[in-house]
């Protein structure tokens, strides 16, 4: 982590800590009493109080920490909390060095003051605490060692992973559970990481099936599937094709179909989820009942409808706490899967240059018909317009974007692509 600080005076005895707040903001409002302070900087995260912590260590002239600035996040109550009680939500310095840091250091907080505008006060805190003197401990130089942590330290609900084809959707879910689930223990006292509501679409347009490994007796097998969930969905849309009422509720799950177009799309909700070993299980069972309900309609009706869209939304999706090393293993063993191209069904982009600027643009799936057509004239111009669009269903194809519209206007030569 780079630490933002600046050292002005290194015979001060005050450092002031800027929190969320601009530096040369808090610099110009100090004026000549800039002179007293002996080291400066930001401070943003719980995290980051500990490099701060390193600093004032290193730094052993610093008694007063003044601490101004905005708290966007709650970290200056950290930093009150550490100086009043000793707590560190993520200590990463011994507990020798922490105590006497706290016992060295006199915390002001007038992030009030500051925030209130009255400036009168802090340049008063720091003439009146400004007492240039001998060192006040011995400098201790700490090294800051951040391991890598695994689980989320608080529950994450929803993501959205838009895939056609369900072997990757294996990989990608129980990833995404492994990296942003959290840990905790279920009845039965076993532990297990869990990520919430998170929703995968398969997209089987255009194609018989989105199983990569799937043969002929696969396919022959979609016919084995609970037919009495399908033949409710099957009896209300014969009845009226358009409706939206083809829903099955049940006791663990709900099942709702829907007529688009030429394709057959359909939702289900299930209450929970073993990614890691039920996940091919249930897309298989899923995606099978959806290609039965499609069959059906077009054997009774002559019609030529096929399997859309797929959604499954697990409202716990999770891997047992014993499985977690195997999980590992079998993310590392299919990260192959991350690098293969998944076409955007949002459309695609075509990017040129022309003078100064840059033109973009979007176009619509397979018919490649212009959507949108974009001029920009700067790189930040192009950021703030797309960083909040729709343009996107893939984070791929978001940073894809970002990297081609960078070198355009980086390039004078910029070939789409040629990289």
């Amino acid at each position: 982590m780079r630490l933002r600080y600046e050292v002005i005076n290194e015979e001060s005895n005050i450092a002031v800590v800027t929190l969320w707040s601009s530096v040369e903001q808090v610099k110009k409002v100090l004026g000549d009493a800039l002179s007293m302070v002996g080291v400066i900087g930001n401070l943003y995260t719980a995290i980051g109080i500990n490099y701060m912590l390193s600093t004032l260590a290193r730094m052993n002239r610093i008694d007063t920490l003044i601490m101004v600035g905005a708290d966007v996040n709650g970290v200056g109550d950290l930093v009150v909390r550490f100086f009043r009680d000793g707590y560190l939500p993520r200590p990463l310095i011994s507990r020798e060095v922490l105590d006497m840091l706290r016992s060295s250091i006199r915390l002001l907080d007038l992030r009030e003051a500051y925030r209130s505008g009255r400036f009168g006060e802090v340049i008063e805190a720091l003439r009146s605490n400004y007492n240039p003197s001998p060192p006040k401990r011995p400098a201790i130089y700490v090294e800051v060692v951040e391991g890598e942590v695994n689980n989320w330290p608080f529950p994450l609900a929803g993501a959205f992973i838009y895939e056609r084809d369900t072997y990757r959707s294996w990989v990608r879910v129980v990833d995404l559970v492994l990296n942003y689930g959290f840990d905790k223990v279920v009845g039965d006292g076993a532990s297990i990481r869990e990520f919430l509501m998170p929703l995968v679409v398969i997209d089987s347009i255009g194609r018989p099936h989105p199983f990569r490994r799937l043969n002929e007796n696969g396919l022959r097998a979609f016919s084995d599937v609970n037919r009495a969930i399908g033949d409710k969905i099957i009896n209300e849309l014969r009845g009226n094709p358009y409706s939206l009422n083809a829903v099955v509720i049940e006791g663990d799950y709900v099942v709702q179909g829907i007529l688009s177009g030429d394709y057959y799309n359909q939702f289900v909700y299930l209450r929970s989820v073993d990614v890691l070993n039920d996940w091919c299980r249930n897309v298989y069972r899923w995606w099978s009942l959806a290609k039965y309900v499609v069959d059906e309609l077009n054997r009774e009706f002559n019609a030529w409808y096929s399997v859309g869209y797929v959604g499954i939304l697990p409202f716990t999706a999770w891997i047992r706490g014993d499985d977690l090393r195997r999980a590992e293993e079998f993310v590392r063993r299919n990260a192959s899967v991350f690098r293969e191209f998944v076409e955007d069904p949002r459309g695609s982009f075509v990017i040129r240059r022309e003078g100064d600027g840059v033109i973009i643009e979007h176009r619509l799936p397979m018919t490649h018909d212009l959507h949108r057509r974009l001029t920009f004239k700067s790189l930040n111009e192009a950021y703030e317009y797309f960083k909040n669009s729709n343009y996107f269903t893939t984070y791929a194809h978001a940073l894809y974007l970002g990297k081609e519209v960078a070198r355009a206007f980086l390039l004078s030569n910029y070939e789409q692509d040629s990289n």
